[in-house]
């Protein structure tokens, strides 16, 4: 049975592997569909559809979008120009925005007797910048055992180095994604039930909804391909794979099947 999986990060946002490493993971996984789902930049795509061609991995351009709405809502992009001048500008300030955040958190660590400074983070020049690279800085250091943990005893809501997020609103960021050629899509919708609000989502333009993720059941999956259904949208599947180290490190995908993902196959190369 072929393999979907369209939720996959590269060393260009908070992934460890680089984009070509990564397209042989998938190939080694037997992954069929794929896609490269950096957080606000698709600078990886250059290195990644190369890989993926000489893999024989059918793919589609994408990108994921960190709004400032909650710390998981973020709107997956699919099908995308990744050569749009305006949606390069557009992810360009949306990355600009998540270095003030991390500053503001640098700042609240140093406040903890934790200093990690700004040019101490792996995040290379140009490329996204996110609170994985302070926990990873911190386990380097033995501060922590793992990126979860920075996460749980610094960086997330409620913690004491946590800053809410500054990214775009869910409509900036459905309107980045339209713009350029793509479907927009909430990714991991079981992450934020409680705030859903597809009425509204759709009516700005959002098209799908990743129904099949790790973190759901069975009879959440089940929910959400219905609820999908009855808002009109197509739905999704993806991993949230980021690479070794990260904690989300095993390459995997769910069955494809054109029950399912006959919508989001148009959009494959």
């Amino acid at each position: 049975m072929a393999l979907i999986n369209l939720h996959n990060h590269s060393t260009y946002s908070d992934g460890t592997l680089a984009p070509a490493a990564l397209a042989r993971e998938a190939a080694r996984a037997g992954i069929k569909y794929f896609s490269l789902t950096d957080h606000d930049m698709v600078g990886g795509w250059a290195e990644m559809e190369p890989a993926l061609k000489e893999a024989g991995i059918s793919y589609c351009y994408g990108v994921e979008i960190s709004t400032g709405l909650h710390e998981s809502l973020h709107i997956l992009g699919y099908g995308i120009n990744p050569a749009d001048p305006v949606l390069a500008e557009r992810l360009a300030e949306f990355r600009g925005r998540r270095i003030v955040r991390i500053k503001k958190i640098l700042e609240l660590l140093r406040g903890l007797g934790i200093e990690i400074a700004f040019e101490d983070l792996a995040a290379r020049e140009g490329r996204t910048v996110g609170r994985p690279h302070v926990a990873d800085v911190m386990r380097a250091r033995k501060l922590v055992p793992s990126r979860s943990q920075a996460f749980k005893r610094y960086l997330a809501p409620g913690a004491p180095a946590y800053v809410q997020p500054n990214g775009p609103t869910v409509e900036e960021a459905i309107k980045a994604i339209k713009d350029a050629g793509g479907k927009a899509v909430l990714a991991h919708p079981g992450v934020v039930a409680k705030i859903l609000d597809l009425p509204a989502w759709k009516a700005v333009g959002l098209d799908g909804l990743e129904a099949f993720y790790p973190a759901h059941t069975g009879v959440a999956t089940r929910d959400f391909v219905s609820l999908a259904a009855r808002h009109g949208l197509f739905v999704t599947a993806g991993i949230d794979f980021h690479g070794p180290g990260s904690e989300r490190d095993k390459m995997t995908g769910f069955d494809y099947s054109d029950e399912y993902f006959s919508e989001i196959k148009k959009l494959f190369l």
